[in-house]
């Protein structure tokens, strides 16, 4: 693996509301791009059209009902799409989480998490495309992400290693509603999200199969 594609939303609020706080990624080949991403677009519009919802109006997984659930999933789970998530328990953490500034360095590093799980099943990668969703940071904070993981996985990586590694990461920010497979991000998100946060497993059941990487943060206080 050389190159892979990584869209990523989130469910949950980093803050004082609620208990858990989710990070999801749908991991994409490059060969896969460009079928996943008409399928993603045909999948959405056709659901935007059958409820007569605008085409400008994003669909948001927590105001899905149930049968609109799973007939998403149905048609999200599909060939070539990989899930990676990483759940924070926000009573177990030691982050200070009151100011923005906190949250948006507490999602950097959450974020970071999810890249080194990618560096670590694929050690000959070369290249990391990170798709984000517009609103979840920061202008400040989206400047400041792409050092930050050359920071954590590339330079600190060279006081331990023997090899020099040389990797890019791409991040791009889109209007969620102008990118099909964020959409289908969040979806998924706020489906594995519902494990954690009301104890339901049905939705976290039909993913697992394309589950590749779960975690739970801090491993050893989580959900105590």
């Amino acid at each position: 693996m050389k190159e892979i594609n990584l869209y990523i939303d989130e469910s949950g609020n980093l803050g004082k509301e609620g208990r858990y706080f989710l990070i999801c990624a749908l991991e994409v080949e490059p060969k896969f791009k460009k079928t996943l991403s008409k399928r993603a677009g045909r999948v959405i519009n056709r659901f935007k059209q059958e409820r007569k919802i605008s085409k400008k109006q994003e669909i948001k997984g927590w105001q899905l009902n149930t049968e609109e659930r799973k007939l998403l999933l149905e048609k999200i789970l599909f060939k070539g799409i990989k899930i990676r998530y990483l759940v924070l328990d926000l009573e177990k953490t030691t982050m200070l989480l009151t100011k923005s500034d906190d949250k948006n360095a507490c999602y950097n590093y959450l974020i970071q998490l999810l890249v080194k799980s990618v560096l670590k099943a694929y050690p000959l990668i070369k290249k990391i495309n990170l798709h984000l969703d517009n609103r979840t940071v920061k202008i400040g904070h989206r400047l400041a992400l792409k050092p930050y993981l050359y920071n954590k996985l590339v330079l600190e990586q060279l006081e331990t290693s023997i090899k020099f590694k040389k990797i890019d990461f791409e991040i791009t920010y889109y209007e969620s509603q102008n990118c099909y497979l964020i959409e289908w991000a969040d979806i998924i998100a706020n489906s594995l999200f519902k494990k954690y946060n009301r104890n339901e497993s049905l939705f976290y059941n039909i993913i697992k199969p394309y589950i590749i990487y779960e975690s739970k943060f801090p491993s050893k206080k989580f959900g105590k």
